[in-house]
């Protein structure tokens, strides 16, 4: 990617939540185009986060659908470079997408084996959602065995603490903050109105 190309898709990212309106103030036509195209990539892989990196440029490359301008590859491929970097990676949903899938299809499955008074196939269903939910495994409890707790040696060394400097003359400090405080809570004492 050239250098004006990621300033533009930097650009982007910081006006990627604000609304059309208010991105329309800081980003160009032609930025705004961009914007609107990977938004339409980031939906497409929202409701399928399994589409392939190969589906998405030519997504792009017909126009989104036809709802937005076509681009060529090499531009379609610097956009879906961008939208990995700004958006993340969607691989790591599919597997919650495949386990979503597979459990609502043995819930349709179920229903239609129901319908069909199929004992075998309501099993079928129960058994995938249950291995799928992983309602077949026992709960694991938690091993608290594993959970050590620090083990703190106590010491009067300051110099063991970071940044902490060493005071040659320590009862000499006490006894002046306790002279400090004292003459402040006199004072203190002094200026108060009794009222009976």
């Amino acid at each position: 990617m050239a250098t004006n190309e990621l300033s533009v898709y930097e650009k982007i990212e910081k006006a990627l939540f604000k609304s059309r309106e208010d991105a329309s103030l800081v980003l160009t036509p032609g930025q705004m185009e961009v914007k609107e195209r990977l938004m339409a990539c980031v939906s497409t892989l929202m409701e399928k986060p399994t589409t392939a990196d190969n589906e998405l440029v030519t997504f792009l490359m017909n126009g989104c659908g036809g709802t937005r301008i076509s681009v060529s590859q090499s531009q379609a491929y610097n956009d879906v470079a961008a939208i990995k970097k700004m958006v993340g990676n969607f691989p790591l949903a599919s597997k919650t997408w495949y386990r979503y899938m597979i459990i609502e299809g043995a819930k349709e499955g179920f229903e239609i084996a129901k319908a069909e008074k199929d004992a075998k196939g309501m099993a079928a269903c129960l058994d995938k959602i249950g291995k799928y939910t992983r309602c077949d495994k026992e709960d694991e409890d938690f091993d608290w065995s594993q959970m050590i707790p620090p083990s703190f040696e106590p010491s009067d060394d300051i110099t063991l603490l970071e940044n902490m400097e060493v005071i040659e003359n320590l009862e000499e400090e006490r006894k002046a903050f306790r002279a400090l405080f004292k003459r402040d809570m006199n004072k203190k004492a002094t200026e108060a109105i009794i009222e009976e």
